[in-house]
């Protein structure tokens, strides 16, 4: 499958640190049963959303089949419900599972929103996490990148435009509907101080490493120097004695 050199999913990895893309643009990402079993929950959300009255029993996902249940239904309502009312907007242009291209990131930030609603006076961007480890914020990077990406698609280009960022995530032990409100010019802003500037530190080949949260998803944890410092620095406030010995 092909990637984005910087996709909005991995955004908190590449904002951070340049040597998460400049230093494993030939290394293999392995995909996890938990991402494997999110794309089956967005596929069956997305038959929903578009009419399909009769859904499959199961569904593949690179050659793992995941049943669809009446859980993983459940799980579901409250990001199709959600939906559904933002698509009866008056005026409304719904976009689901589209391929969106963040304007001026040198054609490196791409990839698919899970759903975005457009009228005339807001702009509505929803993503469905089916994860419950990992709690994911709305006022995240990949949600602020993929409403640059749809109000570029739709035209839009007012700085008191309204947004409203949704995360959907009914499986964690958090409010499964949390929101963020901006504006156009709140994310244009935002770019010009954190995207542009970390785009141009990886076009240029900054192999600099920065070591944090975001490691737990980057493919080069074992050979990065960065990230070894952390946990032996980890390490050593585990086992400070509190000033025992001189």
């Amino acid at each position: 499958m092909n990637h984005a050199a910087c996709s909005p999913s991995s955004a908190t990895m590449w904002l951070a640190c340049p040597a998460s893309v400049t230093l494993t643009k030939d290394m293999v990402r392995p995909s996890s049963k938990y991402a494997r079993e999110g794309t089956a929950a967005h596929s069956v959300a997305e038959m929903t959303l578009k009419g399909d009255i009769f859904l499959p029993d199961k569904i593949a996902v690179e050659g793992e089949e995941f049943i669809v249940s009446p859980g993983m239904c459940r799980a579901l309502n409250g990001y199709i419900d959600y939906v559904q009312g933002l698509m009866k907007l008056p005026y409304s242009r719904t976009f689901l599972e589209q391929r969106l291209t963040v304007p001026l990131t040198y054609n490196m930030v791409w990839g698919t929103l899970d759903c975005g609603v457009a009228t005339p006076h807001q702009i509505f961007v929803v993503d469905l996490k089916f994860g419950k480890g990992h709690v994911v914020e709305p006022s995240s990077p990949q949600l602020k990148l993929y409403a640059l990406g749809l109000a570029y698609q739709v035209g839009a280009e007012s700085p008191d435009l309204g947004l409203l960022l949704t995360i959907c995530q009914p499986r964690a032990e958090c409010d499964p509907l949390r929101h963020h409100a901006t504006t156009l010019g709140e994310l244009w802003q935002w770019y010009d101080f954190e995207v542009r500037p970390a785009l141009d530190r990886i076009k240029a080949g900054d192999t600099s490493e920065h070591a944090g949260s975001h490691c737990r998803w980057c493919v080069r944890q074992t050979e990065c120097k960065a990230f070894a410092q952390r946990h032996q620095n980890y390490a050593a406030s585990a086992f400070d004695d509190g000033g025992l010995f001189p």
